[in-house]
């Protein structure tokens, strides 16, 4: 392997404590010259949805030859796997813990290697420097994935229930990945299969209500709640000036459901 372009963090450490830090420490240290790309340290705690969809949305955009660490981990210390996963030009490493599971349900597919270490000589608890940082490191530096790791055997990874809509009767069926800063709501509704809303598309679930297909925000009336094509590649809802979310009682891994006029449905059918 030639040395990665960069190495891309997403963990739920936050900034005020100083463990981004002292991760950067080691992967600048071990991997001197590789930049680093801060992909969000701001995930909610423990929230493995949202970070697994910030990751699938995010790694499209990485040059090829990136090693992502992502560290979303509620299980640290336990005795969940570290996941080495080669996905088209780029590698991830991750918990075990259904983080990547938007990312294995990409259509290049993807290669998956056991990373876990035989023997952590740290903390118990602070995996994504311990663990997770010197893995990443090492791989950015130009070290073969079968030095790191072992072929995956035994179960295979965990994957979330509920990552795929699922359509019937006028009706789709699906999950809130995120919500964001300006309470749009992403479900995992993508823009490949239904980027064409159709006129007459209603939320049915949490609460009946009609929803207005617009192209952007600023299309949106005072107080309406619109469908919308988002920048992340899935759908969302949103209130132009507004929390869409806070509207609707909607947070990351609700479920939600969609009046959908036409033929979605039956090719959303899991």
């Amino acid at each position: 392997m030639q040395q990665a372009p960069l190495i891309a963090l997403l963990t739920d450490f936050g900034r005020v404590d100083p463990y981004v830090a002292q991760m950067r420490a080691v992967l600048m240290a071990a991997a001197p010259g590789v930049p680093l790309l801060d992909i969000s340290h701001e995930v909610e705690s423990g929230n493995v949805w949202q970070a697994g969809f910030f990751l699938a949305a995010t790694l499209p955009w990485l040059p090829p030859g990136t090693v992502v660490c992502a560290v979303v981990d509620p299980g640290v210390g336990s005795r969940r796997r570290v996941a080495l996963v080669e996905a088209g030009s780029r590698w991830i490493l991750a918990p075990d813990n259904g983080l990547l599971s938007l990312v294995f349900s990409r259509p290049e597919g993807c290669r998956f290697f056991d990373a876990t270490p035989a023997w952590v000589p740290e903390s118990a608890t602070f995996h994504g420097r311990d663990v997770f940082a010197p893995l990443a490191a090492r791989l950015a530096m130009g070290e073969e994935a079968r030095d790191l790791s072992v072929v995956w055997h035994g179960d295979d990874p965990v994957r979330f229930t509920g990552m795929e809509p699922v359509g019937g009767e006028g009706v789709v069926s699906c999950r809130v990945l995120s919500v964001d800063r300006f309470g749009n709501v992403v479900v995992n509704l993508d823009i490949g299969r239904f980027g064409r809303i159709p006129a007459g598309v209603a939320l049915a679930r949490p609460v009946g209500l009609p929803l207005s297909p617009v192209r952007t925000y600023a299309d949106l009336g005072p107080g309406e709640v619109g469908i919308l094509a988002g920048s992340q590649g899935y759908l969302e809802l949103a209130v132009n000036g507004g929390s869409a979310a806070a509207r609707l009682g909607l947070k990351t891994g609700d479920m939600a459901a969609f009046r959908w006029p036409g033929g979605e449905t039956d090719a959303a059918r899991a």
